[in-house]
């Protein structure tokens, strides 16, 4: 399966919103990081795929040399993400 690759503003408005939020209450700016989405990575057509699941991503983002990969369920990664800020892991 080919996964399509979508950039931060192609993300859907509240998470983008959410996602920049997250990035100000830290001390950040959204421009200060990379943010990559490849859209479903498995889906109905792959064997083990739950019939009713919902569809997710995987949501990549890189500051200074680091990265940190986040699978997506209905904006959950923007929580993540935020743990992560709150650990210093893109320090």
């Amino acid at each position: 399966m080919e996964a399509t690759l979508l950039r931060y503003t192609d993300l859907p408005i509240g998470h983008r919103a959410a996602f920049e939020l997250v990035c100000a209450r830290h001390g950040f700016a959204p421009a200060h990081f990379e943010v990559s989405v490849c859209a479903d990575l498995a889906g109905p057509q792959d064997p083990d795929y739950p019939a009713d699941a919902t569809p997710g991503r995987l949501v990549t983002v890189r500051r200074a040399g680091w990265a940190q990969s986040y699978h997506d369920r209905a904006g959950q990664w923007v929580r993540q993400f935020e743990t992560d800020l709150t650990c210093r892991f893109f320090k």
